[in-house]
């Protein structure tokens, strides 16, 4: 029986999942998810069949000043990763679980079972002026991984051919590290008809809440007689709503099909700078206006590597 987790910080964690688990299935494991919020909500549509259980996790709050806005959260990180590894302990005796895919959760690792890792970020990047706490924040991610017994990084090994650049490739690697490749749900290969019109612009949002929202305002104030037609996929799958503003059609989500399909006809894409977007742009060839979230330096980070299609 294979536990698999995703974090719930955006939908990235939870979409990239899906050829881990469509892979479980396919060589004929069982599967449970556990996740909460959207990712559960994502991960429900898309496997309906299988067993999903509520695993919370704790979310960063965005505020500003945003140093103090990590400093006073750091306890209540520590707090949630123990809090992550009992409930863990609790639902391998309880569902009887031999092996635990998790997806940047820290805490759901264990000594009993076959525990595994998704992560790119082995060596967070930050902004020049918190360069001296990288080393030891570096040192300290480290100390987390190495409880698990394999830590998956969806990047090619080969440092000139990776995406994800200095956030896995930053420095030595440790032994249970392995390169499985990017990861991502879409298909290269195959397309269906979209059922919305294909617009001229298609805007995929991601990232919290609050910042979407106002993410969204601004690029619809900015394309407001721009473009004939809008589209904005509001990656809220755990909502219900279709909303029409002037030329622009809001959505809160697109089948993982139809939004494959959007994302190869659209003539223009604008994306937040994600890990997982740029490695679905990847996965169908595509190229996007990439915006990172404000406060987030992995995506500030990325955002800087790709503007000239690095």
């Amino acid at each position: 029986m294979t536990l698999i987790a995703p974090l719930d910080w955006g939908l990235g964690h939870a979409t990239r999942c899906v050829p881990i688990i469509n892979e479980c299935l396919a060589k004929g494991e069982k599967v449970i998810i556990a996740a909460d919020g959207a990712a559960a909500a994502f991960l429900k549509q898309e496997f309906p069949n299988l067993t999903h259980i509520r695993l919370k996790g704790w979310r960063m709050r965005y505020f500003w000043p945003l140093p103090l806005a990590l400093a006073l959260q750091v306890p209540f990180f520590g707090v949630s990763i123990l809090l992550e590894h009992w409930r863990l302990q609790q639902i391998i005796k309880r569902m009887g679980v031999s092996r635990v895919i998790s997806d940047n959760r820290y805490g759901l690792w264990s000594r009993d079972i076959d525990s595994t890792i998704i992560t790119h970020q082995l060596y967070i990047q930050l902004p020049q002026w918190l360069k001296l706490l990288e080393k030891p924040l570096h040192a300290f991610t480290a100390r987390l991984l190495r409880r698990f017994a394999h830590i998956w990084v969806p990047d090619y090994a080969d440092a000139q051919k990776s995406l994800s650049g200095a956030l896995s490739h930053g420095g030595a690697m440790d032994a249970a590290v392995e390169y499985i490749g990017p990861l991502s749900r879409f298909s290269a290969d195959t397309m269906d008809e979209p059922s919305l019109p294909v617009p001229q612009v298609l805007v995929v949002l991601s990232g919290p809440g609050r910042q979407k929202k106002m993410f969204t305002k601004r690029i619809l104030r900015r394309l407001n007689g721009v473009a004939k037609r809008i589209l904005v996929v509001g990656a809220e799958p755990n909502l219900k709503y279709q909303i029409t503003n002037g030329n622009a059609l809001v959505v809160n989500h697109l089948s993982t099909q139809e939004l494959n399909s959007l994302l190869k006809l659209a003539p223009h894409v604008i994306a937040r700078s994600g890990y997982t977007t740029i490695m679905d742009l990847h996965r169908i060839g595509r190229r996007a206006i990439l915006f990172p979230t404000k406060g987030q330096w992995e995506q500030e980070y990325l955002a800087k590597r790709w503007r000239n299609g690095q």
